[in-house]
């Protein structure tokens, strides 16, 4: 069951309109014609719309975001949040952040207000005249008891730092190689593209509603995969494009084709995860597709 085409997008939280430099950029990968020129897109609202329209095409497509779908396990907990937590989770963000079409957004406001829900400084990085009670400029310690706070990382970012690599945790909102921000800005952008009336029936996120197996969604004709990428993983110098950004998508995207090529896909799809630790990778805290 192969992909008819490949999307990676690299995600963005700026506040205000841009292109170039960390802004949003797209790779497109197609079965029949293989790398497509990467897409600049100037605002979150013309990136969903813009994959929108990628997606409403036949075939079935995989979206990359390389931005976390989930958070450590105890989150939504924690956040007072009920039932399925990737879902509570997504229908909080989903329900609270106000992203406009200019790129204005409330991100600080959200954090902070769930920060005061969990009781501890969870998520930290803000312009220092932003910083409030709950949302401070610096990192803090967290305290109280365990059973009430997340641990820093996921188990998929464990798993890299144990190869080696550092990935930044979901707290961190701002800063060089931060994710939080575009987390807090990225789910509800997803949920609206899964959501919407075109695609509701065919899209499925990876891990939450396929589970951690080969064939995701194989019983959707046409299905669109969402899952969690991470472009950095892969050697992307060979690409031509004076953007790092660009380069990275394009070289996800085409990677991530010819291992669909090949038959060596569906594999990264069902990563080895304990049996101890499956259900809060598939309920919580999502995967990186690709991380073994």
């Amino acid at each position: 069951m192969r992909f008819s085409r490949i999307v990676v997008v690299d995600w963005s939280a700026n506040a205000t309109p841009k292109r170039g430099a960390d802004s949003i950029w797209v790779g497109l990968w197609t079965v029949d014609s293989g790398s497509a020129e990467p897409v600049n897109l100037p605002t979150r609202h013309a990136a969903v719309e813009f994959l929108g329209a990628v997606c409403a095409a036949p075939g079935r497509t995989l979206v990359g975001f390389d931005f976390p779908l989930g958070h450590p396990t105890g989150f939504a907990a924690a956040a007072g949040f009920t039932g399925t937590p990737w879902r509570a989770t997504w229908d909080h963000l989903t329900g609270h952040l106000h992203d406009h079409p200019n790129n204005r957004n409330d991100r600080w406001d959200v954090a902070a207000e769930l920060n005061r829900r969990m009781g501890i400084q969870w998520f930290w990085g803000v312009p220092k005249q932003r910083a409030s009670e709950w949302l401070h400029a610096t990192k803090a310690t967290l305290e109280g008891p365990a059973a009430v706070r997340p641990a820093e990382f996921r188990s998929a970012e464990a798993r890299l730092r144990q190869q080696g690599l550092r990935p930044f945790s979901p707290r961190q909102l701002l800063g060089a190689g931060s994710v939080g921000s575009q987390a807090l800005t990225g789910i509800p952008a997803a949920d609206r593209l899964r959501r919407s009336p075109a695609l509701a029936h065919r899209a499925r996120v990876l891990p939450f509603e396929t589970g951690l197996i080969e064939q995701p969604a194989a019983d959707v004709d046409d299905a669109i995969v969402f899952a969690e990428v991470w472009p950095s993983a892969i050697d992307f110098d060979h690409v031509d494009h004076p953007v790092k950004d660009a380069r990275q998508v394009t070289a996800l995207a085409a990677h991530l084709g010819a291992l669909d090529a090949d038959g060596s896909l569906p594999g990264m799809f069902a990563p080895a995860v304990a049996l101890a630790h499956r259900s809060e990778v598939e309920d919580e805290e999502g995967w990186v597709l690709g991380v073994t």
